[in-house]
């Protein structure tokens, strides 16, 4: 039975916020160098993880298009976090972000779905069953828009948000939240 359960996630992912969430917010980070992980990031992502799901970072950066930093310093960021996470034995299924303005409107800035239809036509997502976790309402607003579960952290702005919150459930950070939905999981499946 465990083995069905395991095959039943492969194929949902956990769309993950990038500042505020799994880094601290540096506030359109631009230097590798000051990527620092929120307490608890590895533990999450190793449970999420061991328990199937794919995890796909999801962010929005329009310092690209402010001017504050170019595509290649993105890139430089990610790899770096990449590494740091390769390092603990985690590997990222997927990175989308999105460079535009937020005047621009465009579809791929969360709430819009962009990033997490784009996922679902490369990995075969079940959307319906998949969660996006951030410490922002967009990030829930996002999960709304593709269909899915929406989590707040009261990590970097979540305390902030909490005001407005609206998501599913409201974790105290990433390791709470990665709890919840593979508790949440169990429960469900065990019915």
């Amino acid at each position: 039975m465990f083995r069905k359960n395991r095959e039943d996630f492969r194929n949902i992912a956990i769309f993950l916020d990038r500042d505020g969430t799994i880094i601290e917010d540096k506030n359109y980070l631009s230097d590798p160098d000051q990527i620092t992980l929120i307490p608890n990031t590895i533990t999450a992502l190793q449970l999420l993880k061991n328990n199937g799901f794919k995890l796909i970072l999801t962010t929005n950066q329009s310092g690209i298009s402010r001017g504050y930093f170019s595509r290649n310093k993105l890139k430089e960021i990610h790899d770096k976090l990449v590494t740091i996470l390769g390092l603990n034995r985690i590997k990222l299924d997927g990175i989308y972000f999105c460079p535009h303005h937020p005047d621009k409107k465009c579809f791929c800035r969360k709430p819009s779905p962009g990033m997490a239809l784009g996922a679902k036509k490369k990995f075969h997502l079940n959307l319906k069953k998949s969660y996006a976790i951030g410490d922002r309402m967009i990030d829930v607003e996002f999960a709304r828009n593709f269909g899915g579960k929406g989590i707040l952290v009261l990590t970097g702005h979540g305390k902030e948000e909490e005001a407005k919150n609206k998501s599913d459930y409201v974790a105290k950070d990433l390791l709470d939240a990665a709890q919840w939905i593979t508790k949440s999981r169990f429960l469900r499946n065990r019915k």
